[in-house]
């Protein structure tokens, strides 16, 4: 499935592939990669409710069926295209939404979703109502009984409906978490921002007891600040920790990883709902966040998501995964997201690092080598990338092109000019030294 976007911020006109495992977003600042990465977030988070007219049809047809089963690959090869068009029109008057912005400021721009297909199914994979779930089995006969309640049935295919949408737009939207580069200052201040809200509403409230019956609202618009929809959501993460801590999820291992390799330390969440970091060897120290160095403010939120919140099939959206890390780091946070791709994930990462780009190629070029080579380069196999699962993308001149990728990998043209012109100088001063 193609995401466009246009008129969108910095962005004339820029097109990605989202059926791609991994997806890289590279380019200047100010180039518009933010812009283009927290509209596609706010694509899955918008997904459309219960109201659409392709899917309401299609729910007839189930209903209908004589047999109460569709081929869902055929339905959505041909109805498939008008169901995009009606998901994006939709998900462009909720645009503004995602920023946290007037109406108007999207005015001008434009969303569009073209191609693609629902994943895991194709032309001769159907599904039936007795599928769909459970809980409806035993009552499904009903709908062949010709004299069953109206109500009843009505009943029976509502619910039909609403997991059958469920069906659909979760494949075609998973679930999706944005990491933005703002993660070090929620990490650090979400609480804080939490007791400033709830110290808005005590004055709303005490407001209105006055009997200023106006107040309120002109307290929000003084005071209250508007999150965009990554900020706010990462925000309401941060403030839920003691309860989101509670199930241990399949993904762990990575966390460990992280953990391990990368911080050199523990990762932990009190009683109160604080992350607190426990250096290696250390283990009765608790630091606060705002205590701990800057790459355990940038991972630790990375690091809760795999041991308790991750799914594999979950759209995973990093933002400058580079950020605060040493160069070996880098190239060891490269080599993980890559695990997770292999695990079942969608990544997409916006970068500026060389590091982050020469150590992809690496992994492009290791899944051609032979067997038990990976192991001789002291790589771990399953973090190799086959160039087809990669859609690459360079954001220039207000646009974004594909950057081809073949068994060598990429190559990123604005970070690979600066190197070159970096190595020239370097020369250049060199030589001068030696005149």
């Amino acid at each position: 499935m193609f995401f466009r976007a246009q008129n969108l911020g910095p962005l004339r006109d820029a097109e990605v592939d989202l059926s791609k495992d991994l997806i890289v977003l590279a380019g200047p600042n100010n180039s518009g990669k933010t812009y283009l990465a927290w509209s596609v977030y706010g694509l899955h988070r918008a997904r459309p409710g219960h109201t659409n007219v392709v899917l309401d049809r299609w729910v007839r047809q189930l209903v209908e069926s004589p047999d109460h089963a569709i081929d869902l690959g055929e339905l959505f090869a041909h109805g498939g295209a008008e169901l995009l068009e009606s998901i994006a029109a939709d998900y462009k008057s909720k645009l503004h939404l995602c920023f946290a912005t007037e109406g108007t400021h999207f005015a001008a721009a434009r969303v569009s979703l073209r191609g693609g297909e629902l994943r895991g199914t194709r032309p001769g994979i159907t599904i039936s109502a007795d599928a769909l779930d459970v809980r409806c089995k035993p009552l499904w006969p009903l709908l062949r009984v010709d004299s069953v309640g109206a109500k009843i049935r009505e009943s029976l295919e509502w619910m039909l409906g609403l997991q059958l949408r469920d069906v659909v737009l979760f494949k075609l939207f998973p679930r999706c978490t944005l990491f933005p580069a703002e993660r070090v200052a929620v990490n650090i201040f979400a609480k804080e921002l939490a007791i400033k809200r709830t110290e808005l509403v005590d004055e709303m409230v005490d407001a209105d007891l006055d009997g200023h019956v106006d107040a309120p609202m002109d307290l929000v618009r003084r005071k209250a600040g508007r999150y965009p929809w990554p900020i706010r959501d990462s925000l309401k993460t941060a403030n839920d920790l003691a309860n989101l801590s509670k199930e241990q999820g399949p993904l762990a291992h990575l966390a460990d990883e992280i953990e391990t390799e990368v911080l050199g330390g523990n990762i932990v969440v009190s009683e109160y709902g604080e992350m607190l970091f426990s250096p290696r060897g250390m283990p009765d120290t608790r630091l606060q966040m705002h205590l701990t160095a800057s790459i355990v403010k940038s991972l630790s939120s990375l690091v809760f998501y795999f041991r308790h919140l991750a799914e594999p099939g979950d759209f995973l959206i990093l933002d400058e995964p580079e950020l605060n890390l040493h160069p070996d780091n880098q190239r060891k946070i490269t080599r993980l997201l890559a695990k997770a791709v292999n695990l079942g994930f969608k990544v997409m990462i916006s970068t500026h690092s060389d590091w982050v780009i020469r150590e992809l190629c690496h992994l492009v070029m290791l899944s051609k080598l032979p067997e038990g080579e990976a192991e001789k380069l002291n790589y771990d196999p399953q973090s190799a990338l086959p160039p087809d699962k990669l859609g690459v993308y360079l954001f220039n001149d207000h646009t974004a092109v594909t950057v081809p990728v073949d068994d060598t990998g990429f190559s990123i043209k604005t970070i690979d000019d600066v190197v070159n012109q970096y190595n020239a100088d370097d020369q250049r001063f060199y030589a001068r030294l030696a005149e």
